[in-house]
């Protein structure tokens, strides 16, 4: 394996940054204009809940439009609905994250890990 990682050349390695919001928003409404998935909150990748959240955020969205004649209010109840939740979500993956890249106490960064995995994760 390594001789196949050595014989690579740069074009042929994608590299993609792991960003997340930090602090993050203080909501992903302005106006008439609402935010979804990451772009209302970046974080990083170790709960694999990215495209989940970002369908979870739509249909949040589209309920609260449904529900209400008025955007703006519509728009408040979705980012209030969402907030919360988000915001633990982006702790979780972050801790998760680090625990992942500890280099010492592996024993119980492993075991802390399998029950983060057994037990879930944050709810929606």
């Amino acid at each position: 394996m390594r001789r196949v990682l050595e014989q690579l050349t740069e074009p042929e390695v994608l590299r993609r940054d792991l960003c997340y919001l930090d602090p993050p928003l203080p909501s992903c409404v302005k106006g008439r204009t609402a935010l979804l998935g990451d772009a209302a909150h970046a974080m990083t990748p170790d709960l694999g809940r990215g495209a989940c959240e970002a369908l979870v955020y739509a249909v949040v969205l589209a309920r609260a439009l449904r529900a209400s004649s008025e955007v703006a209010a519509a728009l408040r109840t979705y980012d209030a609905e969402r907030r919360a939740v988000t915001r633990r979500l982006v702790r979780t993956a972050r801790l998760m994250n680090r625990m992942a890249h500890v280099r010492r106490l592996t024993g119980l960064r492993n075991a802390a890990m399998r029950a983060a995995v057994t037990l879930g994760g944050p709810s929606s």
